[in-house]
């Protein structure tokens, strides 16, 4: 019987997604030339590609059913494929390719055993056969066996040397096996040899999950950036590299990967909104605001659109860039039921000396917050100003319920009820303003006393 030489490819088994750790690399498509041992590289084919074995002999029965084997096993016939490897084993027991493929159906139908003794027997007829020890090894890692494994894919580096993923699954049962140095040698090993960006991508995913693992987050990067260039999706790059930066304390280099993500129209309002508070961190404020701005106008959901825009209003009165923030107060009214908007814009108005519109969103504030004690206390300062100590008082004695420890509260009821010429009632106010005070307030204490005296000289005198 004539031995069925190969020109096609035999396949790598995939790895189990739930079962290895960080092979979701590793596809069905894991393909390699059998004919690699004698000097090629591991090509990227898929395993529904393989190729049918070259006939030698026309008339040969066990080519006919290696043939019809390996039609099953691409059709995922696997109990069928079985049946068919066996039948040509039956014609031609030493067939290293028979065996591969039987080796591989028993796998995959779950005889996980069986498929063990095909590859070994595989290997007896050809002991140069790399990829039947890589696939035991993945066998072995599936199997939580990283001893047997790693014997398997050293084996398959010995016989295969220019092929990276023998050196990259060598890494990944170190790195199960918890032993980082040696994880990151072998990995580098995979990495020096693979030629293409798919396998180069791979290799550096490794890495980068091993480096995060050990919070090396500068070694991270550094890979993230080797791919980067190959990579099939730039803005999950950038994402990452903006991550390790800000990790890192980088914050201008993040920055860079931000502001690349955000160019994208579709960029959505967090981005945005990060950017600007990185730069407003940064005494960058008008680039900060700028950001912040974007974000505001992209903000779909109320509630953030409401604490976004009085957190920027916020900083324009930081800032002291008082009208800007009247303005973003201003528009944000409509529908809104936040006592902080009316409040501060209320505190602004009356700062600029605008009576009229800061006594209406105070009170419009009190509407929504009846115990806002410091709308009391603008409320009466503005009816101060005004000399309607009639309206003054009452306010003036809600906000004292409220802040009883405040002594100027105790000062400015003295003079309303001592304007209105109410002098028994504004005594007991200036005195009790003496005793809180003790001296803080120079200027009242001193007009406090003098008064005082007066007020005293003139009741005495009745």
């Amino acid at each position: 019987m004539a031995r069925v030489r190969t020109k096609g490819s035999l396949s790598l088994h995939p790895a189990r997604l739930a079962e290895l750790l960080y092979l979701w690399v590793i596809l069905a498509g894991w393909v390699l030339p059998a004919d690699s041992r004698a000097g090629g590289t591991a090509s990227g084919l898929p395993a529904t590609e393989v190729a049918a074995a070259e006939r030698t002999e026309s008339d040969e029965t066990g080519l006919d059913y290696l043939s019809l084997a390996e039609g099953h096993r691409q059709a995922g016939e696997y109990l069928q494929a079985i049946s068919a490897y066996e039948l040509a084993l039956i014609e031609d027991p030493g067939n290293p390719v028979a065996w591969f493929g039987l080796g591989m159906s028993q796998y995959e139908a779950g005889q996980v055993q069986e498929a063990i003794g095909s590859y070994g027997e595989a290997l007896k007829s050809d002991p140069d056969l790399w990829e039947a020890e890589m696939n035991l090894g993945v066998i072995w890692f599936n199997l939580k066996n990283p001893a047997q494994a790693l014997t398997h894919f050293e084996r398959a580096q010995a016989l295969s040397p220019e092929s990276w993923r023998p050196f990259y699954l060598a890494g990944e049962v170190h790195r199960m096996r918890d032993s980082p140095a040696e994880a990151e040698a072998g990995y580098q090993q995979a990495l020096d040899l693979s030629e293409g960006a798919d396998g180069q991508a791979v290799v550096h995913e490794a890495l980068v999950s091993l480096y995060l693992a050990n919070k090396d987050y500068a070694g991270a990067a550094r890979q993230v950036l080797a791919a980067r260039p190959h990579s099939k999706d730039l803005q999950a790059s950038d994402r990452r590299l903006a991550a390790l930066y800000l990790e890192m304390g980088q914050e201008e280099k993040a920055l860079v990967y931000l502001e690349r993500l955000a160019a994208d129209p579709s960029a959505g309002p967090d981005l945005h909104e990060t950017i600007g508070w990185m730069r407003v961190d940064r005494k960058e404020h008008d680039r900060g605001i700028q950001s912040l701005e974007i974000a505001l106008e992209r903000h779909r959901d109320p509630k953030r659109r409401e604490e976004l825009s009085l957190r920027i209003a916020r900083l324009h009165i930081r800032l002291e860039q008082f009208d800007e923030a009247v303005a973003l107060l201003e528009k944000g009214l409509p529908g809104s039921t936040d006592p902080e908007r009316y409040f501060l814009l209320g505190s602004l108005h009356l700062q600029a000396g605008r009576w009229e519109p800061a006594v209406k969103r105070l009170a419009q504030t009190l509407q929504l917050d009846a115990d806002c004690a410091q709308c009391y206390n603008k409320l009466a300062a503005i009816y101060l100003k005004q000399e309607d100590f009639g309206r003054a008082i009452p306010l003036l004695d809600r906000y004292r319920e409220m802040q009883p420890e405040e002594a100027m509260t105790f000062f400015y009821l003295g003079v309303a009820y001592d304007r209105l010429r109410h002098y028994r009632k504004a005594i007991p106010l200036y005195e009790k303003f003496l005793e809180l005070d003790q001296g803080r307030h120079d200027r009242e204490s001193f007009q406090v006393r003098q008064r005082l005296k007066s007020l005293k000289k003139r009741a005495g005198g009745r």
